[in-house]
């Protein structure tokens, strides 16, 4: 049986107020939840008692793949750092829920320990480390993941609100403004003619794929439960050059395919491919050998945004005949959307920091953690929903 480490300490007649060291806390797993739990990090009174010391490798703040905040913890004493990397949800879960757990890049120690105040840089860092991890952040819970569900359950999970994702289309030759779940059923097998997409019976010779994530991702899991394709079903997806707009081949056994089971490892590298501007729909359909094609994509708000800025060309779709709206997905009319967990492993290991479970208890504390700080767009919090679901693929029941 797993026991939570807080309740141990108590039990052993510990409090955990009383830990002073200074210590460090690995987390990783959702990309579109990061901006969420770097506000959370950053306000006094959340996770930390007072502003952390923030060092930073991205340039974007709240956008940053490597992120570590470093103070002391609401319920804790002496330092604390808490190191996270973005690695997608699905890669999280399965971190913390592999018995003897797996482990993830991380920036190196090194960094943090040398800053002296707040810096965010522009690239990576030059010197990273690979740790196990303790706490991760999914789009879905345990039970709605392909990987995670087959893996003993973690030692705590909690709903902390709801995140929302978004389809759009490239600049391509496809022009349309809506998108509907049997269209994108056909696109994730490898491709639909542009007469699906457009009525047109003469729009036989070009398609309209899918590009997509990687199956480290939660958002993936959102959109085959949501299109009813199946949160375990392998699809045909495609990669774009973000430069021109070309089809990007992967030598998957080998064989060169430009349609198989791959996909972006981040949300910020497909908006930036799935806007690139108007050279694709010239550039040569390398699956099907025709002159032009046509993607769409799922993202999070944040990096759907991105996709369609003044540097970017793609274009937000209605799923299902629904325009996007936070008002619909609140009503639940609007179905494309997540339930965030916060998860806790079960694991132990040597040097691991006794502050694990009281992190897990900031983040999930129902007045001050993740869903207090929610955004109302990238995060919806829970008591802005006038409806609930179960998971990936289930119909939204109004409260």
């Amino acid at each position: 049986m797993k026991i939570n480490k807080t309740i141990l300490l108590a039990v052993l007649g510990v409090s955990v107020a009383g830990i002073a060291s200074a210590d460090e806390i690995f987390l990783t797993g959702s990309t579109a939840a990061r901006a969420a739990v770097y506000q959370t990090m950053t306000n006094p009174g959340c996770v930390f008692q007072s502003a952390p010391i923030q060092t930073l490798f991205g340039g974007s703040g709240s956008g940053d793949t490597y992120m570590a905040f470093t103070g002391t913890l609401v319920g804790g004493s002496g330092s604390t750092t808490i190191n996270c990397t973005w690695s997608g949800s699905e890669a999280g879960i399965v971190d913390v829920a592999t018995p003897g757990g797996k482990d993830e890049t991380f920036m190196a120690d090194s960094y943090w320990q040398n800053a002296s105040g707040n810096s965010d840089n522009t690239t990576g860092p030059a010197s990273t480390q690979q740790h196990f991890v303790d706490v991760c952040m999914a789009d879905n819970s345990q039970a709605y993941s392909p990987a995670g569900s087959l893996l003993p359950a973690v030692a705590n999970q909690q709903y902390v609100g709801v995140v929302p994702f978004r389809w759009l289309r490239n600049d391509g030759l496809w022009t349309g403004s809506n998108v509907t779940d049997s269209q994108i059923r056909q696109a994730l097998s490898g491709g639909a003619k542009l007469a699906v997409f457009t009525g047109n019976a003469a729009d036989t010779n070009s398609y309209v794929y899918v590009a997509g994530r990687d199956n480290s991702s939660g958002t993936r899991v959102n959109a085959f439960g949501d299109t009813g394709f199946g949160i375990a079903t392998s699809p045909k997806q495609i990669e774009i050059n973000s430069a021109n707009g070309a089809m990007v081949s992967t030598t998957v056994h080998g064989s060169t395919k430009y349609a198989a089971d791959f996909g972006q490892s981040s949300g910020g590298t497909l908006a930036k491919t799935i806007g690139v501007q108007a050279s694709t729909i010239t550039v040569t359909d390398m699956v099907n050998h025709v002159s032009g094609y046509s993607a769409i994509a799922y993202l999070g708000i944040s990096d759907s945004t991105t996709a369609t800025n003044s540097t970017y060309q793609a274009t937000i779709l209605s799923y299902n005949g629904i325009p996007w709206s936070i008002s619909s997905l609140e009503e639940g009319t609007y179905t494309f959307w997540g339930n965030e967990n916060v998860l806790e492993t079960g694991n132990t290991y040597s040097g691991q920091s006794l502050n694990v479970g009281l992190v897990f208890t900031d983040l999930t504390s129902p007045t001050t953690g993740i869903t207090s700080q929610a955004d109302g767009n990238i995060l919806v919090p829970i008591s802005a929903m006038h409806c609930t679901r179960q998971g990936p693929g289930a119909d939204p029941v109004h409260n």
